[in-house]
């Protein structure tokens, strides 16, 4: 089920199909309307987790990701999860809070339901991307990561045409260094 079948989450239908940019909003002030409203389901689902956490009886959850996340088609649950804890790193960083602190404590309440802690070490290496490296990269017939080919596809340093050609002239066994392929890049 895609995201305009799917009944509302967080976000709602209108919701999705405005931060997908595929619909108008009448005025200016629908538009603030609706990232307002956006903004208060975001924190108020946040505020959440804690009773998810706490309270959330271990059977519904299994039946959420077991059976549910079982079910969904190609890389999308994998998606969904990566895309989860993408949006809680950048949330530590708009504030105060450090996030292999976050990230420790957070396994550790998941595990001292298990009666163990975990020692959490989370080392960051930042390398910048370019246009050019990549550009360069995909000349060479190298693989680029799902995340190298998401900044070319944000670029406009490269057109949609010019990076779907890389993958129209690469063979069958055209590889991504995470061991999948994502329909070839779904937007394609």
């Amino acid at each position: 089920m895609d995201g305009n079948e799917r009944p509302r989450g967080i976000l709602s239908q209108a919701d999705r199909a405005y931060l997908r940019g595929e619909s108008d909003l009448a005025s200016t002030q629908s538009e603030r309307n609706t990232r307002a409203r956006i903004r208060d389901r975001t924190y108020n689902a946040m505020c959440d987790f804690e009773l998810l956490v706490e309270r959330l009886p271990e059977r519904d959850r299994r039946l959420i990701f077991e059976k549910r996340f079982e079910n969904m088609d190609g890389a999308a649950a994998f998606d969904a999860l990566v895309s989860a804890v993408s949006f809680l790193y950048r949330a530590t960083e708009d504030t105060s809070l450090d996030f292999e602190t976050v990230l420790h404590e957070g396994i550790n309440m998941a595990e001292v339901r298990e009666g163990r802690v975990a020692s959490v070490d989370l080392d960051l290496t930042f390398h910048s991307l370019s246009v050019e490296q990549l550009r360069h990269k995909l000349e060479a017939g190298e693989a680029l990561s799902l995340t190298e080919i998401a900044y070319l596809h944000d670029s406009d340093e490269i057109r949609m045409d010019e990076l779907a050609e890389y993958f129209r002239d690469a063979d069958e066994e055209l590889a991504i260094d995470d061991g999948r392929i994502q329909s070839k890049m779904t937007n394609f």
